[in-house]
């Protein structure tokens, strides 16, 4: 390692120390080591062959560690969970409820990952507007979301929700159906919503086409999140910053029963610890997975929480690697923490 980037180790770790000095936890409370978590982090990222931004805050104390903390990253289905924050935020203002019932057709199937779509009949499929959010969130399920977003008005709704709670960080642009056709050099079309058809018109996209459409969502600001708001997002949610109480333990229940992605997060945990998670996950293209997300909050053994965002884009090779990054980080979150 050279001579700055050991100069700009040993400042962080200088600031980290300096601030958890600042903002001491609590007597008998598990801490974490902020400097060595610090240097852990700047060697995983360095060491890791795509593109990587990580927030890891205490609850407790506020400090926070991160790399590439406050670039952007693609969202991909983590964005559900700000989808649900604005659907809470309407209840918890008489003007959405959650009891409302929801007739879903063929023709509001989405794209990709959509397990409730094998209950919609041409006759249509009745529901919850709570049964939707919840396998929103827990499932990743692309047809809970594009229906939840069209009923409470849409991606401006959401950053209206985000803005208002200055959470600017995070940008909420498209649903499923637009934001995989838009990547893909696709417009969307309502046939779509048939998976072969979907398909067939991805694959007839000129490869030329793919590879500039790639790269021009690698860096489009849309549809983007910053680390460290989505780390204090969670901490805020935890603590009953953003909704209400009642809403709170709903959507805090419903990030503890996430079934996806198990081999993130949740894959670096030890004995004793829990996350509360919300992954995401975009297309490969051409050989490059454009996005694997996992944020959550992590609770150590004395209950002490953290927030956690690992945002990871333009990864070469398969899935896994990235899946086993994202693991890295909790383990290396759990392996700093001093009961």
């Amino acid at each position: 390692m050279g001579t700055f980037s050991m100069l700009t180790l040993t400042l962080r770790a200088a600031c980290a120390a300096a601030l958890c000095l600042a903002v001491a936890a609590p007597a008998g409370a598990g801490t974490l080591d902020m400097p060595a978590l610090q240097a852990r982090l700047d060697r995983l990222a360095h060491d890791f062959p795509g593109q990587a931004g990580i927030a890891v805050r205490d609850g407790v104390t506020g400090a926070e560690m991160g790399v590439k903390a406050r670039e952007r990253f693609p969202e991909q289905s983590v964005f559900k969970l700000t989808v649900a924050i604005a659907l809470l935020d309407l209840v918890d203002h008489g003007r959405m409820d959650l009891a409302q019932k929801v007739t879903l057709y063929p023709k509001d199937r989405s794209v990709y990952w959509q397990p409730l779509a094998k209950n919609i009949t041409p006759a249509g499929w009745t529901t919850t507007l709570d049964d939707l959010m919840a396998r929103m969130v827990a499932d990743s399920d692309n047809v809970a979301a594009d229906t939840v977003l069209r009923l409470i008005g849409g991606p401006a709704a959401v950053q209206a929700a985000l803005t208002a709670r200055g959470l600017d960080g995070i940008r909420v642009d498209r649903d499923e159906r637009h934001l995989q056709s838009d990547i893909l050099g696709l417009t969307w079309k309502d046939a779509y919503v048939e998976p072969a058809a979907f398909r067939a018109a991805a694959d007839a996209v000129p490869v030329a086409t793919r590879l500039a459409k790639r790269e021009a969502y690698l860096s489009d600001p849309r549809d983007t999140a910053q680390p460290a708001t989505m780390a204090l997002l969670l901490d805020r949610l935890d603590k009953g910053e953003l909704l209400s109480p009642a809403s709170t333990r709903r959507l805090l229940d419903i990030l503890d029963h996430t079934t996806t992605q198990p081999n993130r997060l949740k894959a670096g945990l030890a004995a004793g610890w829990t996350v509360a998670h919300k992954p995401g996950a975009g297309p490969s293209v051409e050989g490059v997975t454009l996005a694997n997300n996992d944020v959550g909050l992590m609770t150590a053994p004395d209950g002490h929480r953290y927030a956690v965002a690992v945002y990871v884009a333009s990864v070469q090779g398969p899935r896994e690697r990235a899946d086993a990054f994202i693991a890295s980080v909790a383990r290396a979150v759990v392996e700093s923490w001093k009961p």
